[in-house]
């Protein structure tokens, strides 16, 4: 018996080592859920490594009790584990350097104005500066004495509904701070307004009102009813700019896959009274939009020879139907549909390895923008990087969330140059 759970541990580490590199999961032929664990397990094993790696360390001290390792099957065994451990600790080296390929991304597309703009936070140049403490106890960010946190502040009510939103904030009361405006993810139908904590907690410290919105959720809602509830915000954040000594003139919205679609739609559709109805005379202008593994393509998973089983399934129930029988919802949801001249700046981020979204489908969308020439906007791709890659502070978060802060900055200080404002 011990025997069979030792191979049985061993084989398992290869299959989770190699579903870190390439999810093993299929697209086309999966279900939701067998995604969904391919992603999960992807995602926890490659960004909280040093937590996979201790508890290896205790499975093998528990076999230790046992007479496998007087046996060849059971040196082989380990041997197959430091391989394992050695394989995954490389690609960590390899994204402790994406901050030198994300910066040559982006001067390649942005040019003198990325190579001029300033940060306040520099990704970890090697293993000692990486922030282990943050890494292995996410909660410590959120302790951060230059910041407050406002929990389920009611922001829209009617009826029985309660909308909220959390509010992180620095505690000096310097006004016309600049906001970022945070969607999160849960492909329509869940999802926490915790998501995204580093990067707001991190921009709150430097300076920055930061707005995590909650809104209501498929089945029970379809598109765009996401939507309009993420205006509302909107609308409370811009009546409340001077409770908050906000800038209401300069909000950037973000987001992470299902809440980087809505963080797009919320650039691409200012003032469209459609999207704001009762208040359609309110300004929905924003400045900026940093769309997070966003999802982009909402025809070709129905398509033959495309087809995305899972993600169809989860599109029927924020739709109300297929794009047969509800195309016009189809054609509204689509955030290429709605790129204009009036587009404000994009920076686009997609993980090379992501299970669920893949990298052709923001590229997609990035092609599209760039038919309008949108100024001040980039897309980075990035090698070996998961789905979610942002929800907790991990070496893969602490290498990217500078370059996301850097970018705000740029867009910050253009904005401000624009209104004469030093």
């Amino acid at each position: 018996m011990v025997t069979i759970l030792f191979i049985f541990w061993t084989l398992s580490s290869v299959f989770l080592t190699l579903n870190v590199f390439h999810p093993l999961a299929k697209r086309r032929s999966s279900s939701f859920f067998t995604l969904l664990i391919s992603f999960t397990l992807g995602w926890l094993i490659g960004d909280l490594l040093p937590l996979w790696i201790l508890l290896n360390s205790g499975i093998a001290l528990l076999f230790s009790f046992s007479d496998i390792f007087s046996q060849t099957l059971g040196w082989a065994g380990l041997v197959i584990h430091l391989c394992c451990w050695i394989i995954l600790i490389i690609r960590l080296w390899i994204i402790l350097n994406l901050p030198a390929r994300i910066d040559q991304q982006l001067e390649e597309q942005l040019g003198s104005i990325w190579q001029n703009s300033s940060t306040f936070f520099s990704p970890p140049g090697n293993f000692i500066e990486v922030n282990w403490h943050s890494w292995l106890n996410p909660n410590c960010i959120l302790e951060d004495p230059r910041i407050e946190i406002i929990r389920n502040h009611v922001f829209f009510e009617e009826n029985d509904l309660r909308l909220r939103l959390d509010i992180y904030r620095p505690k000096s009361s310097k006004k016309k701070r600049p906001v970022l405006l945070q969607i999160h993810g849960g492909a329509w139908i869940s999802g926490s307004k915790r998501q995204a904590a580093f990067l707001m907690t991190h921009m709150a410290a430097q300076g920055w009102v930061c707005f995590s919105v909650g809104y209501r959720f498929s089945p029970d809602i379809i598109f765009p009813q996401h939507l309009i509830d993420i205006k509302h915000a909107l609308k409370w954040i811009r009546n409340h700019a001077k409770e908050f000594g906000i800038d209401s003139d300069f909000i950037v919205s973000t987001g992470g896959s299902a809440g980087g679609h809505l963080a797009a739609l919320m650039a691409l559709t200012p003032n469209h009274p459609e999207f704001q109805p009762g208040f359609e005379l309110d300004d929905t202008r924003i400045q900026g939009c940093i769309p997070v593994y966003g999802v982009f393509d909402f025809s070709t998973p129905f398509s033959k020879s495309t087809p995305y089983p899972a993600k169809a399934k989860v599109l029927e129930m924020v739709c109300g139907g297929t794009p047969e029988t509800e195309p016009e919802c189809y054609q509204k949801i689509n955030p290429a549909n709605w790129i204009s001249n009036n587009t404000p700046p994009f920076l686009l981020l997609q993980g090379g390895t992501d299970a669920l979204i893949p990298v052709q489908e923001t590229q997609a969308f990035w092609h599209a923008l760039q038919t309008k020439n949108r100024s001040h906007s980039a897309l980075l791709t990035l090698p070996l990087v998961e789905h979610s890659f942002d929800i907790f502070p991990t070496l893969t978060a602490q290498c990217i969330v500078p370059t996301i802060e850097r970018y705000l900055f740029l867009l910050h200080e253009n904005h401000n140059n624009q209104q004469g404002i030093k």
